[in-house]
């Protein structure tokens, strides 16, 4: 099995991730290419156009090497420390869009978690990855008499009027990695049904950015590991509004390359994970179409572990894998040298972060920073030994003690 991350001198397929070596080089090449411009305009016009495109290219290429540097290193950021005090006898109910899936299983439970430590009865009901069960839910908690609901994975769009119906009982409304009716791609009403969404911070100027921002961190670890020559397939899945966000931030960032390219996009169900051998075959057609490829994206970490990594069979590290959530499993692929990086948000963080976002709706306040970001993680910067990534953020207890229940 070839490694992961070879060499500095990049080849074609090949891939470099040595960032730091090359930051003085990046600034270098940014300086030359804008000394350079004025001279280049003196030239022929073919002559012109073919330096300004391999320009850009570099251009684009640095700017990703620097990007990239800065989210290898991570963005996280500690939980706002306001005083916050937990609200007292509150019941709430947490529905997963499918507790088969890791994406969703994770922070569901995690969700559980945090509102029994800041002393909440709570339920988890399980969708079982079957958006048919989503509206008979949530009139489930309404009938159960739930002073609140968390929506997994599950956006306002798909259970509009049971969320209406909630709404009316006076029946607090937060998502994970779930979008409001009034979303743009979310159903673009004039008003949207949840109570409030979860804060990621002053540089996220709403959920919609922050999660293109996610997608496009994505696409500069490829255009840099590439050498900005990377042929991607896109595995997307279009059941859910954060996967149509996220892939909008990468594929707009590997446009700008002006090298990098998506060759393809295969649209896949959360339902295929349940048929793995039809998610295989799937993704083996694609590659069989599009043989110039060299890297895949993958929306989530059961698509990556289940269909794309058995996909690739004696190709596994030839063709490079961006994997999901980075999730333990998409880790140990790593480990292994069949999946070439992730960009690793904390599922369980942002469980946690709802219900301080439901503790704050239930006291009339504003949500405050939930400090959540990223770490791109590849052989080589940020892998754990063994197990999961675990933020460098002590989460729980900053909530814990915000709520006063520490």
């Amino acid at each position: 099995m070839p490694p992961t991350m070879p060499r500095n001198d990049v080849q074609q397929g090949e891939v470099t991730v040595n960032l730091a070596r090359k930051s003085l080089a990046a600034l270098a090449a940014l300086a030359f290419l804008a000394a350079c411009s004025s001279s280049s305009s003196k030239s022929g016009s073919s002559s012109s156009s073919s330096s300004s495109s391999s320009g850009s290219a570099n251009a684009a290429l640095q700017a990703a090497i620097a990007s990239t540097a800065i989210a290898e290193q991570g963005t996280n950021r500690p939980v706002n420390p306001t005083s916050r005090p937990a609200a007292k006898g509150k019941h709430i109910v947490v529905i997963s869009s499918g507790q088969a899936s890791i994406s969703s299983m994770v922070p569901s439970d995690a969700a559980v978690a945090a509102a029994k430590a800041i002393g909440w009865q709570v339920d988890l009901y399980d969708a079982k990855l079957n958006p048919a069960n989503y509206a008979p839910l949530v009139r489930q908690a309404i009938a159960a008499g739930a002073n609140g609901i968390v929506l997994d994975a599950i956006d306002c769009d798909t259970v509009k009027p049971e969320l209406q119906q909630a709404r009316a009982k006076g029946v607090a409304i937060v998502g994970i990695y779930a979008f409001d009716c009034n979303d743009p791609l979310g159903g673009n009403d004039p008003t949207g049904e949840y109570s409030a969404q979860i804060n990621f911070g002053p540089k996220a100027k709403n959920i919609d950015t922050f999660t293109e921002s996610y997608g496009a961190d994505q696409a500069n670890y490829i255009i840099a590991a590439s050498h900005n020559t990377a042929k991607v397939i896109v595995i997307q899945d279009p059941e859910f509004t954060v996967l149509k966000y996220t892939a909008i931030g990468f594929d707009a960032q590997i446009a700008k390359s002006g090298g990098s390219q998506v060759v393809d996009t295969l649209n896949i169900t959360a339902a295929d994970i349940l048929q793995p051998n039809e998610l295989i075959a799937k993704i083996q057609a694609e590659l069989l179409r599009f043989p110039q490829a060299n890297w895949i994206k993958s929306p989530y970490t059961y698509a990556t572990i289940l269909g794309i990594v058995p996909a690739l069979g004696a190709k596994a590290g030839q063709i490079h894998v961006m994997g999901g959530e980075g999730f333990s499993p998409e880790l140990d692929a790593i480990r292994k040298g069949t999946v070439t990086a992730a960009n690793v948000i904390s599922s369980e963080w942002t469980g946690w972060a709802s219900i301080d976002t439901m503790n704050s709706v239930f006291l009339g306040q504003k949500p405050v920073d939930s400090g959540i970001g990223w770490t791109i993680v590849d052989a080589t910067h940020g892998l754990p030994a063994s197990g999961e990534f675990i933020p460098p953020v002590d989460f729980k207890s900053a909530y814990e003690k915000a709520w006063g229940v520490s």
